[in-house]
């Protein structure tokens, strides 16, 4: 069975047993291949197949700044291909936009926010992609919607640069931990964090692989593929000038396009070892170790909390499928529910049901 065959088999699965989990392993390990699977499954994973048109509004407070980033946006994607395509792509962006945020106006739009609704409109379609982009915003992207990106973004790179020093640490790495203890902000790793790479790398496929992998994970992986892009890429940077190696080093990661620094950017390898810093370094351990620190309600501690539950498919579902008193919990105590991890939940309630 060959690997579209084998995905097929795990799509027509999906609702039955494990099926989430299953299509999450395989999302990580290899991706779900092509823009026909991509539609199928991360609607699948986000919970969207439901319809939701669009609503008249007035326009959002931020529409002028959202006018002025669409209209520089999408010039860098590879598949898109000639002006007319990216005037059309561009109004349905800007639609989009100005309803998320007419839609949630406690959210204060960030530069960048419009590169992730461009790949989700790229890939799902404007309807689903609208729906998707008001998902992320409430779940995968709300620590930079919501609250000062200084507070949000800093212990994240904090985070990034004391997990490397402790890989270099303990492969030997000389070189890289040289680099790790002089590069005290990494902040060419903000825009990766904020836009799941979708505005430093101008291949199509190249990102929704990664957004595959992100889709598939926990809410703090992004921190360790940042990591492990770093780790693999690295090397050609010349140590020996300590004086302009920040400069150096901002500018050579910030600058993922450029073909002739990198020109393969290795992505299965980045992510295989994104996975064995998952295992290895684990986030709580360092944070509580380094003394970083994250809002109590920071999305780094949650999880896709649908995907998380592999034999339940919607709410209704759900409902009728467990015992009311531990539904009404679940509902009353989500913030509580969130920080343990969905992954807990799914086990403490299977174990609920066989008990009874």
């Amino acid at each position: 069975m060959d690997n579209s065959e084998n995905l097929q088999s795990l799509l027509d699965n999906i609702d039955n047993d494990i099926g989430y989990v299953k299509i999450r392993q395989y999302g990580r390990n290899y991706g779900f291949h092509n823009i026909y699977y991509r539609r199928l499954i991360w609607t699948k994973l986000l919970g969207i197949n439901q319809q939701l048109p669009y609503q008249e509004r007035e326009k959002c407070l931020q529409y002028d700044q959202l006018l002025k980033d669409v209209h520089r946006s999408l010039n860098t994607i590879s598949q898109v291909k000639n002006f007319k395509e990216i005037d059309q792509l561009r109004k349905c962006l800007m639609d989009v936009l100005d309803s998320i945020f007419s839609q949630c106006p406690n959210f204060s739009y960030y530069q960048g926010y419009h590169d992730v609704v461009s790949i989700l409109i790229l890939v799902l379609g404007v309807e689903q992609g609208y729906i998707a982009s008001i998902y992320a915003a409430q779940n995968f992207f709300k620590d930079y919607l919501d609250q000062e990106l200084a507070t949000t973004i800093t212990p994240q790179y904090q985070f990034i640069r004391n997990l490397l020093l402790r890989y270099s640490r303990d492969t030997s790495n000389q070189k890289l931990n040289q680099l790790m203890t002089i590069i005290e902000h990494p902040t060419c790793v903000i825009p990766w964090i904020l836009t799941w790479f979708s505005h430093s790398l101008d291949n199509l496929n190249d990102i929704s692989r990664i957004w595959d992998f992100l889709f598939c994970s926990q809410q703090n992986s992004i921190l360790y593929v940042c990591a492990a892009f770093i780790a693999i890429h690295y090397e050609v940077l010349d140590l020996r000038d300590e004086d302009n190696l920040i400069g150096e080093f901002q500018e050579y990661f910030q600058n993922l396009n450029n073909k002739e620094r990198i020109q393969d950017i290795k992505l299965e390898n980045i992510l295989q070892l994104a996975q064995q810093f998952e295992s290895k370094y684990k986030f709580d351990l360092i944070c509580q170790q380094e003394h970083i620190q994250f809002s109590q309600n920071s999305i780094v501690y949650q999880h896709n909390f649908k995907s998380q539950l592999p034999y339940y498919n919607s709410l209704d579902q759900l409902q009728n499928s467990i015992p009311k008193k531990v539904f009404n919990y679940i509902q009353e105590r989500q913030d509580i529910i969130l920080n343990i991890g969905g992954i807990a939940l799914s086990y403490l309630i299977q174990y609920y049901i066989v008990k009874k």
